[in-house]
């Protein structure tokens, strides 16, 4: 078996407690950044989410708030996305009748590249001409709410009349 050769500890010792003083000194102020907050680099926004709501049959969309159940075949729900940071993620978007209870859910998964400022937006269609909203009547104010990668970003509500 080879001899086993250990450094002389004390010189190792004397000579490495200035390095792993200035190390640790480095580190430390590496992780203080500043923020807007005290006038250094501003802080990445958050995404945030904008919905609008169309008639799918209709020729152009006034990001009207109500719509008749009896006169819309398919409704769109339009997700615009803004400051959604690069990689990949998943959008959640629930569908909720009046009285809060899910009535729809679908997932999409996108990426977003390095330096994008394209703008980000989903569209969804929900069926309304003889679905069980015109077969149950159910009328009143709806809930759009849209998640992004599990955390709810913004919530909107839509009204379907008969």
């Amino acid at each position: 078996m080879p001899p086993l050769i250990r450094p002389n500890n004390k010189r190792l010792g004397s000579t490495m407690l200035p390095v792993v003083f200035v190390l640790s000194a480095a580190i430390g102020f590496s992780g203080c950044q500043m923020t807007s907050a005290d006038g250094g680099t501003p802080a990445a926004a958050q995404p945030s989410a904008t919905f609008s709501f169309c008639d799918k049959e209709a020729s152009g969309c006034n990001g009207e708030t109500s719509f008749s159940a009896a006169a819309t075949r398919d409704l769109e729900v339009k997700v615009s996305w803004q400051n959604v940071p690069a990689g990949n993620h998943v959008q959640t978007l629930e569908i909720l009748i009046p009285g809060g209870d899910l009535y729809q859910q679908t997932q999409m998964a996108f990426g977003v590249p390095q330096g994008s400022t394209e703008p980000l937006v989903a569209i969804q269609t929900l069926p309304v001409a003889g679905t069980w909203i015109q077969q149950r009547h159910i009328m009143g104010e709806w809930t759009a709410r849209v998640s992004l990668d599990g955390q709810v970003v913004a919530t909107q509500t839509v009204q379907l009349t008969p």
